[in-house]
Order: C-alpha cells, then structure tokens, then sequence
C-alpha cells in the first residue's frame, strides 16, 4: 500500500493505515488530508477507498490513485511535514 495518493477530485491523502469497524467488523482505510481541513483524520470502507468512479462521459477511475512524493504539489509536501494534531491536545 502506497502512503500518498490523489483523489479523483485532485486533493492529495496520506495513509495512515487500516483500521477495524467494530460496528461493520469491516476492515477501513484511515487516512489524512494534505490540505488545509476542519478534520484531521477520515475513515473509508476498504474497498471503496480501493474502488473506481463512474463518471458521465468518462472512463472509469480509481477513487484514490498512488502518487510519489515527487507527483504531488508542494503544499501537499509541507502537510505531510506538519504534525496530526490528537484529541486531548
């Protein structure tokens, strides 16, 4: 699993890793924006973070693509650099 990937809507994501829904017992993707965001962290079902888009008059896509760190602009670079803030701080 690659740590950097880019949205089909263009925004760029670092993987943090997967998680367990213990509600679903579903396996999740957690994962961080590279922006500027009012959330820190977000959760997507696996295979959906891992699935492909429809889009009207348009082949389908990944939701999330890898990208290198040299591919992604450089305010996603100085994000990634910039320390998660957690609860309780």
């Amino acid at each position: 699993m690659s740590s950097y990937y880019r949205h089909f809507k263009g925004k760029y994501y670092q993987v943090i890793g997967t998680a367990l829904d213990t509600a679903t017992e579903g396996l999740v993707v957690v994962y961080r924006t590279l922006y500027a965001s009012e959330y820190a962290l977000f959760t997507r079902p696996y295979d959906e973070f891992f699935g492909s888009v429809s889009r009207t008059g348009r082949a389908d896509e990944p939701r999330f693509a890898p990208v290198d760190w040299s591919e992604m602009p450089e305010e996603a670079r100085r994000n990634v650099l910039t320390v998660l803030p957690l609860a309780g701080e």
